[in-house]
């Protein structure tokens, strides 16, 4: 009998730790997204999405001021959007949701949005009612995009992601989303995972509320980005911890300089093996596709590639040359990061319907870069908020 016990007994223990285990690797399956070509159009409102996102016009430092784990599986469309699904409420209202490392607020459309917000209309909306754990805010929230301004109420609700479990986070309810910002886009809303000072009222952003409820084992989330079109599996977020098989060697850290945006130093910058810039600051950030640079670099970079600029402040490349392009290597933490011209020229079709080739370093009217997803795509990217540090290694 005393035998008996002792078996049902480490079995019972057996299973808390597996299931606790299991709760760091819980995998969510994406919808099928079809891979087609990027219009031209789009990669200007990516752009355009990022320049208002920051929104800065200079200076050193990037602004910080604004009004157990589970994996996410990212569906990736056009090279330009990763997202994955969470639900909200109880019982839970699903959202695929674009996960952004550039911001730090969460969002989803309202069941009550206006008639006027087409985006709104075109995905699935928050049925507060619907949810036996809604909780009233009733503070008005708003975010500025180039285009206009999401706006709408907070509340608080369950947020479950896999197994994960947020309880009492608080969220917005947008009501009015701005012009066609996000109408064509495959993401309903934002997951920010910045950190608290760039959230609109300084609300505790969805990874903070998982670290203080103890949802994850590590206070670290990682992302690994497919990068060959529009494919059923995007890559992957993983919440709570590395996936080492998703990269190769070992994760360079460096500390960051603000526990705000994930903002690093950067060493150097060289192209064909000749320095053009040093010491620098970088902001990683999954929710763009592009490369912005400070103006000088954006001068130097284009009219080393040979591109012939627009008046959008695009560059277009040669197509036939782009095999012989070079390397451009972001110097790291003293570790060199170097990207091809596959990884930087971007293919899109004209209004013609014809295809053209632009670069992926686009302006930014200040004194640092961001690292999209075309540089996070090439190199798996650890966000480690419980040691305020961000680690590179080659993506497998």
């Amino acid at each position: 009998m005393h035998f008996l016990i002792s078996l049902w007994l480490s079995l019972w223990l057996l299973c808390l730790f597996w299931a606790k285990c299991q709760g760091q690797l819980i995998r969510v399956p994406m919808q099928f997204q079809a891979s087609f070509m990027a219009s031209r159009r789009q990669h200007r409102a990516g752009r355009s999405s990022l320049l208002a996102k920051y929104n800065v016009a200079g200076g050193q430092e990037a602004a910080t001021s604004r009004n157990g784990g589970a994996t996410e599986t990212l569906d990736n469309r056009l090279n330009l959007e990763y997202a994955g699904p969470i639900s909200i409420g109880s019982p839970g209202q699903p959202f695929n949701m674009l996960f952004d490392t550039g911001s730090a607020n969460l969002w989803v459309p309202s069941a009550e949005c206006s008639a006027k917000s087409v985006a709104c209309h075109r995905h699935h909306r928050y049925n507060a009612s619907a949810s036996s754990t809604f909780v009233p805010d009733g503070r008005r929230f708003s975010i500025a995009y180039g285009t206009g301004s999401l706006s709408g109420i907070l509340a608080q609700d369950m947020v479950t992601i896999g197994q994960l479990v947020v309880r009492n986070q608080t969220f917005a309810m947008a009501t009015h989303e701005p012009g066609p910002t996000f109408v064509d886009t495959n993401f309903a809303g934002i997951v920010g995972l910045g950190f608290r000072p760039i959230a609109e009222q300084r609300i505790k952003p969805l990874f903070e509320s998982m670290c203080e409820q103890q949802l994850v084992d590590e206070c670290v989330f990682s992302f690994y980005l497919k990068r060959n079109g529009s494919e059923r599996m995007g890559g992957e977020l993983l919440f709570g911890g590395l996936d080492k098989s998703k990269f190769s060697g070992t994760l360079t850290y460096v500390p960051l300089t603000h526990a705000a945006y994930w903002q690093f130093p950067l060493d150097a910058i060289e192209v064909g093996g000749t320095a053009i810039s040093h010491h620098r600051q970088a902001i990683a950030d999954t929710g763009t596709s592009l490369l912005a640079a400070p103006p000088r670099e954006y001068l130097i970079i284009n009219s080393l590639l040979g591109g012939l600029p627009t008046s959008n402040n695009e560059y277009l490349l040669n197509c036939s040359e782009i095999d012989s392009l070079p390397e451009i290597v972001f110097i790291i933490g003293g570790q060199r990061f170097g990207l091809q011209p596959r990884d930087y020229v971007m293919s899109a079709t004209n209004d013609d319907g014809s295809r053209i080739c632009l670069s992926a370093f686009t302006l930014m009217e200040a004194e640092f870069w961001i690292l999209g997803d075309v540089f996070i795509g090439r190199y798996y990217t650890a966000f480690d908020a419980g040691h305020r540090r961000i680690g590179f290694a080659p993506a497998a």
